[in-house]
């Protein structure tokens, strides 16, 4: 059932305090995430997934603080990077200052980006679309502003992943997260309802940015079936187009 568009101000206010206010810590734990061994790795194969070249024009969809954005402009492409939060985006415009590159950073939400159709080669939402009021409408927003042939990188967390271990507290307090708690299989099988092909998808297990651990190591991860492996995962990526 749709949310009435009361209900889903609410839900977008509330997101946008909770993440106002978590800005310091989260950038701070960004940018040590940052600098980790395994990050070249990770970008690589997100740029790989992606098909980004120089002059390549990106969408960040849930910046956050702009770790990726930045990699991604230090990379060539021209971005622009969207977020619910303005603390977030006040440290992502540092972040681009000190590193010398440009990306273009707005306040917005996701279902109702500003940007005319089809004008992204590449959209990147990594960790966002579980705080979508409206999945669907979100995937179709930015289904709109992607070129023919372009990706979707996007991710959600595990249903077992250590950034839900919380999940259970909306049982007690349904208005205390603002989160939709989307699965990666859920989020696969909604991208297949409106049209999208998936074309990767992957896993990691890693810790979340708070320092939760996930109890399983990658060699656990690699032999499960893709459904455990999912449900296992920190996070899963998909790449779709």
């Amino acid at each position: 059932m749709a949310m009435t568009p009361g209900a889903r101000r609410a839900w977008l206010e509330q997101a946008r305090a909770a993440w106002d206010e978590r800005a310091p810590w989260w950038d701070a734990a960004a940018e040590a995430n940052a600098r980790a061994p395994d990050r070249a790795a990770d970008l690589a194969r997100t740029a790989a997934g992606l098909r980004l070249r120089p002059g390549a024009s990106v969408l960040d969809a849930g910046c956050g603080s702009g770790q990726f954005a930045v990699a991604f402009a230090e990379l060539g492409c021209r971005v622009v990077a969207v977020d619910l939060a303005p603390a977030m985006l006040e440290r992502a415009r540092t972040h681009a200052a000190e590193r010398g590159v440009v990306v273009e950073f707005r306040l917005g939400d996701l279902a109702a980006l500003a940007d005319p159709l089809a004008v992204y080669d590449a959209v990147h939402c990594r960790l966002a679309l579980q705080f979508a009021p409206d999945l669907p409408a979100a995937l179709r927003e930015l289904r709109r502003v992607l070129r023919p042939g372009g990706r979707l990188y996007a991710s959600v967390p595990g249903a077992l992943s250590p950034i839900y271990a919380n999940a259970w507290r909306r049982l007690l307090d349904p208005g205390r997260a603002a989160l939709n708690y989307a699965t990666p299989w859920e989020l696969e099988a909604v991208l297949a309802e409106l049209g999208w092909r998936v074309l990767d998808g992957w896993g990691d297990v890693g810790r979340s940015l708070d320092g939760a651990a996930n109890p399983l190591g990658a060699v656990d991860l690699a032999h499960l079936p893709v459904r455990l492996r999912q449900a296992a995962a920190t996070t899963w990526t998909l790449i779709a187009e």
